[in-house]
């Protein structure tokens, strides 16, 4: 979607185009010089606007830029108001099928209209989950149903909505939340192809705006309602929530490792495979420090001493801890010295098969980190492992 519009700098306007979170600026006026100069190369600093994305007249905007050259702002995220208005908000709702499929929306719906609940008269809370980010305490909340006071301002084609009250009137937390959210999605799935439908701004109830980033598409489906029938949400969902949140920025360093996931189209490449590697890693040190440390415990051992610490893993072959480590080894061995850089694993069904492998290992070894216990962690979800 191109969105048109321009920027407020100084006393003037510089208008723009925005594409896939590109904002490209133009105009003869000097005033544009004078804004490369002010921001080339300048990171993570925000600009307010007009859009003017349906019809004639433009709606207050504010934009978080992560990176600017010349005279184009790669944007992080932006918001459009309702109105042409700067609006104070006080949550975010958030509308995501992945995410109905977790908390499973269809089942939870069938329940409450079996029990005579109307939800088409005001939305009901099906889970309150709390949790720390940045210093700050929050809620999420996972709510069914629509609100009959707003009549045809509502939202039909929305099904369950997470919302979360916020502490402040910055974009920068909804970007937080948005990325939190985005990647407790990304490991219930192990898929990089989340996204939200749409991301709303609230004040009490009413909409006063729109957040738009990267994780947001109008195609988002659900692909995996029927993997989480039986899945026991108060029992993971707080503990994973928490331990997401303790990375809301870009970089992951205390939290569960998310860089090895691929979409369908990457999911057996030699990239995807060392991605793999280096979230094995980082794992492990953070499980078995001292091993990790020690220099007479190379890649092989530490892959062996993991997969005899998950022996289900295996229980279904007949390929020993060892052997399987070796192999592993022996890939990431032929990828480093350029044997196979150029060419995918799809054709290649052994490459494949320990790519999932090493995927159900690195979620055994992200829930360990998290606290879960062995069999917690053997009973993660009726399909795994």
């Amino acid at each position: 979607m191109m969105v048109k519009g321009f920027i407020f700098f100084r006393t003037g306007k510089i208008p723009f185009v925005i594409e896939n979170y590109r904002m490209d600026l133009f105009t003869d006026d000097s005033l544009l010089e004078i804004f490369c100069k002010e921001y080339n190369f300048k990171e993570n600093y925000i600009l307010q606007g007009l859009c003017f994305d349906i019809g004639p007249h433009g709606r207050k905007a504010t934009f978080l830029v992560e990176n600017s050259m010349g005279s184009t702002c790669y944007l992080r995220c932006y918001i459009v108001y309702t109105f042409n208005k700067d609006e104070t908000y006080d949550r975010i709702g958030i509308q995501s099928p992945s995410l109905d499929a977790v908390f499973g929306y269809e089942h939870k719906y069938i329940e409450m209209v079996r029990s005579g609940i109307n939800l088409a008269l005001e939305p009901k809370k099906v889970y309150t989950i709390p949790f720390d980010m940045n210093k700050q305490k929050y809620e999420l909340i996972f709510q069914i149903g629509h609100n009959h006071r707003l009549g045809l301002l509502e939202d039909f084609d929305r099904k369950g909505e997470l919302i979360l009250p916020l502490h402040t009137n910055e974009i920068q937390e909804c970007y937080d939340i948005a990325t939190v959210l985005c990647r407790l999605a990304m490991f219930m799935t192990s898929h990089t192809d989340i996204l939200f439908k749409r991301i709303t701004l609230y004040r009490k109830e009413v909409s006063v705006g729109w957040f738009y980033c990267p994780f947001i598409s109008e195609d988002a489906v659900d692909r995996y309602n029927g993997l989480f029938y039986e899945f026991d949400i108060m029992k993971y969902i707080p503990k994973l929530l928490n331990n997401i949140a303790l990375d809301s920025g870009n970089k992951i360093t205390q939290s569960i490792p998310l860089g090895h996931l691929g979409n369908f189209d990457s999911m057996f490449t030699p990239q995807r495979f060392v991605e793999q590697i280096v979230a094995f890693e980082y794992l492990f040190d953070k499980l078995e420090h001292k091993k990790a440390q020690n220099l007479q415990f190379p890649l092989k051992k530490e892959l062996e001493y993991m997969f005899n610490e998950y022996p289900q893993l295996l229980s279904q072959t007949n390929l020993s801890a060892e052997k399987v480590s070796n192999q592993i080894k022996e890939i990431r061995r032929t990828i480093a010295h350029g044997y196979a850089y150029y060419y995918d694993f799809k054709n290649d069904r052994s490459s494949k098969y320990l790519m999932i492998l090493l995927d159900k290992l690195i979620r055994c070894m992200s829930l360990k980190l998290i606290g879960f216990s062995n069999d917690d962690i053997s009973n993660f979800m009726p399909f795994y492992p």
